[in-house]
């Protein structure tokens, strides 16, 4: 290995120790090693584990995404973000946006390929990326607004409000 490339490293592993000191952010010890990085590819656990640890980064981000997207369509209302559809509108916050996407995402993709479990959803979330470099559509902030739709929707009719997840 190079010294540039054994510097970059040791950056790496530098920035990741004061991350997890600063923010509790939980780091795989593998990922505090800097001989780690000499060695082969992630053996399968390694890659769960680093599945489970940026999972919730990467779903924090999407929640963050879709609350400016609300803020860009209807503003803030007494300093919150909102959804509005009709006459209803709701405050919404990063943290039910999250329980969403685990509820109605992440738990089916867990169910549907168990097996893989946070691998297949950090690489539900990977595509949803991808596609919005590609053309600038999020398949989640539709799927999000259609969940808040059928909300209001079902408030409109006086009905019961959903108990088991909606699969789309």
């Amino acid at each position: 290995m190079n010294n540039s490339r054994k510097e970059n490293i040791k950056q790496l592993v530098a920035r990741l120790k004061d991350v997890k000191e600063r923010s509790g952010f939980a780091v795989p010890e593998w990922m505090l090693d800097e001989g780690r990085y000499d060695k082969d590819a992630l053996t399968p656990e390694e890659q769960m584990e680093w599945a489970e640890t940026i999972v919730p980064h990467v779903r924090a981000s999407t929640a963050l995404l879709y609350l400016i997207e609300c803020d860009k369509r209807w503003g803030l209302r007494e300093g919150k973000y909102q959804f509005k559809n009709g006459e209803h509108v709701f405050e919404i916050t990063q943290q039910l946006i999250e329980r969403v996407l685990i509820k109605y995402v992440e738990e089916e993709l867990i169910a549907h390929k168990p097996q893989e479990r946070y691998i297949a959803v950090y690489q539900f979330y990977h595509s949803n990326d991808s596609q919005v470099r590609e053309n600038g559509q999020s398949w989640f902030n539709q799927f999000l607004d259609d969940i808040f739709i059928d909300l209001a929707v079902r408030l409109r009719a006086g009905g019961e409000l959903p108990v088991k997840p909606i699969v789309h």
